[in-house]
């Protein structure tokens, strides 16, 4: 079953086309690794199916009763909330506040914040990353959707949530340039690039490969393309002038023009 189905979306910023005719899906327990180079719309992908930002054409379809959790690149709280505030919001109902509260200080203490206290004003880029990931980890979801999340973090906290995500049951979408990271956690890649969303199954490595494949495949036969259009234009620049033969150059010419161009 789908929980995300993204078809043929466009979206801009000012005059740059971040996603032109761009396709994305995600299935119940899949783990996807987003990638691309900076400025390819990784982080706007996840906005969008938060509903933080809307496509100017396309479909974004989220499957009914669908909970999610969002931990953005750079997590902001009020600098006077405490720790365990920054920890809780979202996430407490009169219901769940004690086991909720009690399972938020666990963790808290895991990832090596021990004044539940402190303001968040006095926290710095790492502390507040763990944070945010915690309350997003915090409460169940459907998705949990992951922007940069191993930044700032230690390689024992990395290696934590390393194993959380491989152990969690549900679907995760993570944006990351961390490879050893996606290596270990994703079972699915989508690759950003030139606008569009190529998926490739399996893990870093494996999208690796078979990048490498694809680009061979592209040279090969752009190379021979490249052949052939030499071939063409030798025909029309031999021939062109020549009464008999204008003919036959014009439509060598006009192959040429018409050839998809790899």
């Amino acid at each position: 079953m789908n929980l995300i189905n993204i078809e043929n979306v466009t979206k801009s910023y000012t005059e740059r086309k971040l996603f032109e005719d761009a396709s994305f899906s995600l299935q119940e327990g899949e783990k996807v690794g987003v990638i691309g180079i900076n400025g390819t719309g990784k982080t706007t992908l996840l906005k969008m199916i938060m509903g933080m930002e809307e496509p100017e054409e396309g479909n974004i379809t989220i499957a009914n009763h669908v909970v999610m959790r969002y931990l953005p690149q750079h997590p902001e709280f009020a600098a006077d909330k405490s720790s365990l505030e920054c920890v809780l919001q979202g996430n407490v109902t009169e219901e769940n506040r004690w086991s909720i509260e009690s399972e938020a200080k666990t963790m808290m203490t895991r990832l090596g914040i021990q004044d539940f206290t402190q303001p968040a004003g006095q926290l710095s880029g790492g502390q507040r990353k763990r944070l945010a990931l915690i309350s997003a980890l915090l409460s169940p979801a459907d998705i949990l959707l992951l922007d940069e999340p191993t930044n700032h973090l230690d390689i024992t906290t990395i290696e934590w949530l390393e194993s959380y995500l491989k152990n969690y049951p549900k679907a995760v979408v993570v944006v990351s340039h961390d490879r050893m990271f996606l290596d270990n956690v994703v079972d699915v890649v989508y690759e950003i690039e030139y606008g569009t969303a190529t998926r490739y199954p399996g893990n870093y490595s494996n999208f690796m490969e078979r990048k490498k494949e694809n680009y061979n495949k592209l040279m090969k036969d752009y190379n021979a393309q490249q052949k052939e259009i030499a071939r063409l234009q030798r025909i029309v620049d031999r021939f062109k002038n020549k009464p008999t033969k204008v003919s036959m150059a014009h439509s060598k010419e006009k192959a040429i023009e018409h050839m998809v161009k790899i």
